[in-house]
């Protein structure tokens, strides 16, 4: 087994002047000391299906591996010397977990002291031809240089007019199919580092390449240019790669800190669940991450994402990771995981619900900061603990309020078969008959004195509605909602009509549902909220979060289930904090 400071690399034999496509793939391995000063290249591949396996000779010994890791061996080895690389399912013994949790955890190095890495997307397919796939790679050097010619262009693209809609088809065909939609490269999880890591790379396509910082100018350029008709026609094929190039640059470039990291690359599959998370820790310094850098394979899906989240805490120092998505019953949802935890198991894009086509995922993310519902209190750090046998986060807050309304949650309003999608018609209806209900509510109830100053019930109604924010197209926040934008809230719904507003209508209702506290106060909580659930400000926390009180638990254990966060009217800027009231330890499920 290797030790912390030792690592196994791969010679690749050459192919010694036969066909490279028929002679037997030969390699030997050698341990060596971590870091190291033999160069040595990486490859960066999705691994196929375990079932879809063939031998090759690893010193002497037959060694069965994925057919797609042959394909790529092929492709990368020599005719006339060794080629020295590493590659995962090689040079980590997979049957030794101790040494697959030793050899992941320093795959951030690995991969950043590499001399390059070679991405490997896979053949060209048979129904491509070449030329085709040449032209499509040359046009992305057309594009990164500015929609130039430059000199050295492909003989097979010389004469193709990078101007002409028509010339372009086939190309554009061929590339739209190495992009995110047709190539599972792109949504592998483990891909993120290892093409960010390293100094350099290329991009290897069945026997073509094209070097990264070709996509990166590309994508550069792609997102300033102009409107273009070649552009426009094939922008579906031009997004599904260079959007996701521009991800990769934010990342490389550490504009994204873990918390953004995990919640923008949480799509990314994984063959081990727990990838999910080991996946990308290599991307941030040692120690950013305490809990989970062990990558111990051994824990349950469960506990790891909620140690992964209170990392989180501690790293953005922020209640910010448990105001995220709070996703239930879904086919992907990790089993037995608290409610606090961020589910990495479960991919936004396949939400629970859509509102008008838009899952919204950004919604929570882009716009937590925008309040300040805990005031001038901060997190209790001295109080402050995440316990791994039972999974439960310990913190502080105070408790505002019991929920007296709740509802109906937008899924009542699910209106297309075989969905989860509540049109824009549904939205409309839902908004009316939450309008109703908070009208009846408090039509029948004696005028509230209320605590916290909170406006009149229509007021704060259609405040909430929009969180009180204006958001953009992208889901972030534009300012604070003025008058006119509630106006337009209100015309929304009585024509149905987009208008500028309904992005934030659209982003809010896709998360919560409306519920009233008995004290009058009205916002918009979880879509899992009931009658009965508290409403409590964290101390930390910018936004209210609405608790559930643990059944069958003494009150002095102050145990209680997490539903989620929410926007209440009225107490979003401190206004429920009471400095002189000492803050409640409470433990979350």
């Amino acid at each position: 087994m290797l030790s912390k400071t030792e690592i196994r690399i791969l010679d690749l034999l050459p192919s010694s002047g036969l066909n490279n496509s028929d002679a037997p793939i030969q390699c030997q391995t050698r341990v060596v000391p971590f870091p190291t000063d033999i160069e040595f290249e990486t490859l960066s591949y999705v691994w196929g299906t375990v079932q879809d396996v063939t031998n090759i000779s690893v010193d002497g010994n037959d060694v069965p591996i994925t057919t797609n890791l042959a394909a790529v061996l092929r492709r990368v080895r020599l005719s006339d010397k060794i080629r020295t690389v590493w590659v995962d399912q090689l040079c980590i013994n997979q049957q030794d977990e101790e040494e697959k949790a030793k050899q992941v955890s320093l795959m951030g190095r690995i991969y950043s002291t590499t001399s390059q890495c070679l991405i490997w997307l896979g053949e060209i397919g048979q129904d491509i031809s070449l030329s085709d796939a040449q032209i499509a790679l040359d046009f992305l050097h057309y594009l990164s240089e500015g929609r130039r010619k430059q000199e050295g262009t492909s003989e097979l693209s010389a004469s193709v007019d990078f101007d002409s809609v028509e010339a372009l088809r086939e190309p554009m065909r061929a590339l739209y199919t190495i992009g995110l939609k047709n190539n599972p490269w792109w949504a592998r999880m483990w891909t993120l580092q290892e093409a960010i890591l390293p100094p350099k790379a290329c991009v290897l396509w069945g026997e073509l390449s094209i070097q990264w910082e070709v996509l990166v100018s590309a994508a550069a350029r792609w997102v300033s240019l102009p409107y273009d008709p070649v552009m426009y026609a094939y922008n579906d094929a031009l997004y599904n790669i260079l959007s996701q190039v521009r991800g990769f640059v934010f990342a490389k470039e550490n504009r994204q800190g873990p918390l953004d990291t995990a919640f923008r690359w949480s799509f990314r599959n994984a063959s081990n669940p727990l990838d999910k998370v080991y996946g990308f820790i290599g991307l941030f310094p040692p120690g950013t991450l305490p809990r989970v850098r062990s990558c111990d394979y051994g824990l349950s899906r469960a506990t790891l994402y909620a140690m992964f989240t209170a990392d989180l805490i501690e790293c953005q120092k922020s209640l910010h990771p448990i105001a995220l998505r709070c996703l239930r019953n879904l086919p992907e949802s990790t089993p037995d995981i608290p409610r606090w935890a961020l589910d990495m198991g479960v991919s936004h894009i396949q939400f629970s619900m859509t509102v008008d086509g838009n899952d919204c995922a950004w919604y929570l993310m882009s716009t937590y900061d925008c309040y300040n519902a805990c005031g001038e209190t901060t997190i209790d750090w001295s109080r402050f603990r995440y316990d791994q046998i039972s999974n439960t986060l310990e913190l502080t807050g105070y408790m505002v309020d019991s929920i007296v309304v709740a509802g109906p949650g937008p899924r009542s309003r699910i209106d297309e078969p075989d969905t989860s999608n509540v049109s824009r018609a549904g939205v409309v209806r839902l908004i009316q008959d939450w309008y109703g209900i908070a009208e009846e509510f408090y039509k029948s109830q004696p005028r509230h004195e209320s605590t916290y100053d909170t406006n009149s019930f229509p007021d704060s109604f259609w405040k909430g509605l929009v969180g009180n924010i204006k958001v953009d197209p992208e889901l972030f926040p534009e300012g604070e909602a003025t008058s006119e934008d509630i106006a337009l809230a209100k015309k929304f719904v009585q024509t149905g009509i987009k208008n500028e507003i309904y992005e934030s209508i659209f982003g809010n209702i896709a998360h919560r549902q409306m519920i009233i506290t008995k004290t009058g106060l009205l916002g918009f909580g979880p879509n899992h909220a009931e009658v009965g659930d508290q409403v409590w400000i964290l101390s930390g926390g910018k936004m209210p979060f609405v608790l559930r009180p643990s059944e069958g638990q003494s009150l002095s254990t102050n145990e209680l289930l997490f539903i989620g966060s929410s926007y209440i009217d009225g107490i979003m800027e401190g206004e429920a904090i009471e400095l002189d009231k000492p803050a409640t330890d409470i433990v979350l499920r």
